[in-house]
């Protein structure tokens, strides 16, 4: 499935935690320290990554991916999928997809990382690793990849390696 702008059903779902996870937004969020960014994150939020890029039909259009984990009030975990886009003014949030089949699974996750850690993407497109399981009192967590392909489809499936 391509990353879209958000729809209304989608800004619904979603709201909450784009909302969550972005405190300070527009000029305030230019002007706040990484102190005050960092103390006002919403304790919901259990881990996020970043990496890869994605560019638009427009020259000006690119940016990077974010993987953002939160705790449902049920302490299952939910997973959002973010474009930002690299613009004159900072970075700036684009869309935001839930990753419905990682909602589905009503599982924890107990930790996420990029595939590639070099900063440095060759070709379009997102990967990491989410660390997850669906009991909380299991031993060792289930690996998943999501991977976003250089046209913005997404799978999240069992990781083959």
């Amino acid at each position: 499935m391509a990353i879209q702008p958000i729809t209304h059903t989608a800004a619904l779902l979603g709201l909450a935690a784009i909302v969550a996870i972005s405190p300070i937004s527009g000029p305030a969020a230019r002007a706040a320290e990484p102190a005050e960014i960092a103390q006002s994150m919403p304790a919901q939020v259990l881990s996020v990554v970043s990496g890869g890029y994605w560019a638009g039909s427009e020259e000006a259009q690119r940016g990077y991916y974010r993987l953002v984990a939160i705790r449902s009030a049920d302490n299952t975990s939910r997973l959002y999928l973010q474009r930002i886009q690299l613009a004159e003014s900072g970075p700036a949030l684009v869309d935001s997809v839930e990753i419905e089949a990682m909602t589905d699974m009503r599982a924890y996750i107990t930790d996420m990382r990029p595939e590639n850690s070099t900063g440095m993407a060759e070709r379009p497109g997102f990967a990491a690793f989410v660390y997850l399981k669906l009991d909380p009192a299991a031993g060792e967590p289930d690996t998943y990849e999501l991977f976003v392909d250089d046209f913005g489809d997404i799978a999240f499936t069992p990781a083959s390696n």
